[in-house]
């Protein structure tokens, strides 16, 4: 319980003030919680959905459903997908490219990679109806968290220290299958979800060998970045079928 809540207050801005003595131990072993920590997500996301579609229609329901992702992850994962299309999409050398990620300020890059990702995804969610909406919203979030656990397990670090490198190399087996076992329960909420727990993983070691062409392994931000992008191909993944 312990390692989860911990991971509840790691990727979500979700007050629960409870002092918890850990160490980085607690963390990449939490790691196999991070889909159940998407299913709480995914709940804030379709509670928001309703009550927008209940005032506005689908439209505002749409983007209410995106509005609270952000606010209740406080943008964690935007803000790795930004630094991520700044470094690696700069045409620079490898070092140049994770200097420029750990940049705070915002590039062309960072800005067209967000605003794009938040447009798609308002588009995709209008796209889908009522009620089939829900168990896809709910377990969207399940689903790019898993692909996290994958991203953290089947990569290695690309810098010497960082927030990424309590996650990525320290995953295992273990917990790769606990994640995808977890999500595997979850998806019976929705079938034709399930093949994406294994389309999921095809594509987050694309990404992965991706990324390590150009920087030599994956960092938090790129991890983010992988979150986000799986979001977006699970929705086209859900509208397509």
């Amino acid at each position: 319980m312990k390692k989860f809540i911990l991971m509840v207050q790691f990727l979500t801005r979700i007050p629960i003030n409870v002092y918890l003595k850990v160490d980085e131990k607690d963390f990449s072993d939490g790691i196999k919680y991070f889909p159940l920590v998407g299913l709480i997500i995914g709940m804030f996301i379709v509670s928001f959905y309703y009550i927008g579609y209940n005032i506005g229609g689908g439209f505002l329901a749409s983007i209410m459903a995106v509005v609270i992702e952000v606010f209740i992850t406080g943008g964690l994962h935007l803000d790795g997908l930004g630094d991520t299309f700044d470094g690696i999409y700069s045409n620079r050398s490898k070092d140049k490219m994770l200097e420029i990620m750990k940049d705070s300020r915002l590039g062309t890059n960072a800005a067209l990679a967000i605003f794009l990702t938040i447009l798609l995804k308002i588009a995709l969610i209008y796209s889908l109806h009522i009620p089939n909406v829900y168990p896809v919203l709910l377990l969207m979030p399940v689903f790019s968290r898993l692909c996290i656990v994958y991203g953290a397990r089947f990569s290695v670090y690309a810098r010497t220290s960082g927030m990424g490198n309590m996650f990525i190399g320290k995953t295992n087996n273990k917990h790769v299958i606990i994640a995808m076992l977890i999500s595997s329960l979850l998806s019976f909420l929705n079938f034709w979800s399930f093949p994406f727990i294994f389309i999921g993983l095809l594509f987050s070691i694309f990404y992965i060998r991706h990324i390590s062409s150009k920087i030599g392994g994956m960092t938090g931000d790129t991890l983010g970045a992988l979150c986000e992008l799986s979001e977006l191909v699970y929705l086209f993944y859900v509208v397509i079928i």
